[in-house]
């Protein structure tokens, strides 16, 4: 079988392609501004127009409140901030562009600087949108996020990303393990690749036989740190495992899958579902310079890594990348059912799972949700590798196959 997740197939073709990205600052986290502006939590020696802003000797009152309220934490000993895009190259000493008189001040407490940031996405209300099912949750109750979020680090608090899910397999010899990932959308269905469950993808003699839920250290039952303990984890039986019909091999734009329990699941604190784009706007975004959360322990159809759940941050790229960067493998067929994402050395979805989700920050009624943009599908062999993007499904594409699919 090939191997996934850090990936399918093995590249024999060197480009030299640079991807923007890669020479950015390290990030630590999707945050949103005071004003409710969508950045990226760095240091703030990376973010150059607060930077300068600090450095200023004459800062105003409105400023200082400012920068005070965008930390979102520390990391070796420096201020992390949350930093819009535009905020990466824009100088605070040079003089902007002329704007509207509404847009003198920098960082009013009750508006937003059009001429400096752009707005991030807001969906208006849970109720208002227009997904037929009634079987996907809305929010508040799917895609909460933790009060307390630790931005940085690398393994996950105990009950942070509590959609994710490992998918548990048994082999010819009737032995046991996880080997992929999947994210839990509603009580009774969770979302995979599938190419994680078709058995033409699976060695001989195996078969997808449950998932597990609330889970955090694989090594421990109940799991505990510092603060606590977390319930058990809780294992489900998967009666029906339904595959995108246009999916054929692994490299294929329809790799999608979803997996029926066998029983309601009970939500809690470490177990939750994760929204789903349902409303046009988040189904056909494109989500290009957006930081986005991948998490998970690492696993592939043949290995497992970390026993504990990891997460890391990685940015959405122009699909072109993507399109030129594989352009010389023949089997693969890009569409733009697909995202192109991260491409950073060392990080990449090592620290997440083949089938695992790709989890962005969108506003309802001004709260921060996590919804579910893309299904780990596939990159290049050497996990992390620099200048090669991964390619995920991009769910908002799927939207109407999942209603249609599921079942009470």
């Amino acid at each position: 079988m090939k191997s996934r997740l850090c990936f399918y197939f093995i590249l024999t073709f060197t480009t030299t392609l640079l991807i923007p990205f890669n020479a950015a600052a390290s990030n630590f986290g999707a945050c949103f501004t005071p004003n409710q502006v969508s950045g990226t939590c760095i240091k703030l020696a990376d973010c150059r127009y607060l930077y300068e802003l600090v450095l200023d000797p004459n800062l105003s009152q409105n400023d200082r409140t400012y920068l005070r309220k965008s930390q979102c934490g520390y990391q070796d000993r420096n201020v992390l901030i949350c930093c819009p895009p535009s905020y990466l190259t824009l100088s605070a000493t040079t003089p902007a562009p002329t704007a509207p008189p509404a847009s003198i001040m920098l960082f009013p407490d009750s508006q937003v600087s059009m001429s400096v940031r752009r707005p991030a996405t807001f969906v208006a209300s849970a109720s208002g949108s227009p997904q037929r099912s009634n079987l996907l949750p809305s929010f508040p109750q799917c895609g909460k996020m933790l009060e307390n979020r630790i931005f940085g680090g690398v393994e996950t608090a105990l009950d942070e990303f509590p959609w994710t899910a490992l998918i548990e397999y048994q082999s010819a010899n009737g032995s046991r393990g996880f080997y992929c990932g999947g994210a839990l959308i509603s009580n009774r269905y969770v979302i995979t690749a599938a190419h994680c469950v078709q058995s033409t993808d699976l060695p001989p003699g195996w078969s997808v036989i449950g998932v597990r839920l609330g889970e955090w250290d694989t090594r421990s039952d109940p799991d505990c740190n510092e603060e606590g303990c977390a319930p058990r984890h809780v294992d489900f039986t998967v009666t029906q495992i339904i595959s995108h019909a246009d999916y054929r091999k692994q490299t294929d734009p329809n790799d999608i899958a979803l997996l029926r329990l066998a029983g309601p699941v009970e939500f809690s604190d470490y177990i939750q579902p994760i929204c789903l784009p349902t409303i046009p706007s988040l189904r056909d975004k494109d989500f290009v310079g957006v930081a986005m959360d991948v998490a998970g322990w690492g696993a592939t159809e043949t290995t497992q890594h970390s026993p504990v759940k990891l997460k890391a941050v990685l940015s959405v790229n122009d699909f072109n990348v993507c399109r030129e960067k594989y352009a010389p493998l023949k089997q693969v067929r890009l569409q733009s059912t697909q995202l192109c994402v991260g491409g950073v050395r060392g990080v990449d979805t090592c620290r997440g799972d083949s089938g695992g989700p790709l989890m962005t920050q969108e506003l309802v009624n001004g709260k921060a949700a996590y919804f579910l943009a893309g299904i780990v599908s596939f990159g290049p062999t050497s996990c992390g590798l620099d200048g090669w993007p991964a390619i995920y499904t991009k769910v908002g594409s799927f939207i109407d196959w999942i209603e249609s699919k599921m079942q009470p």
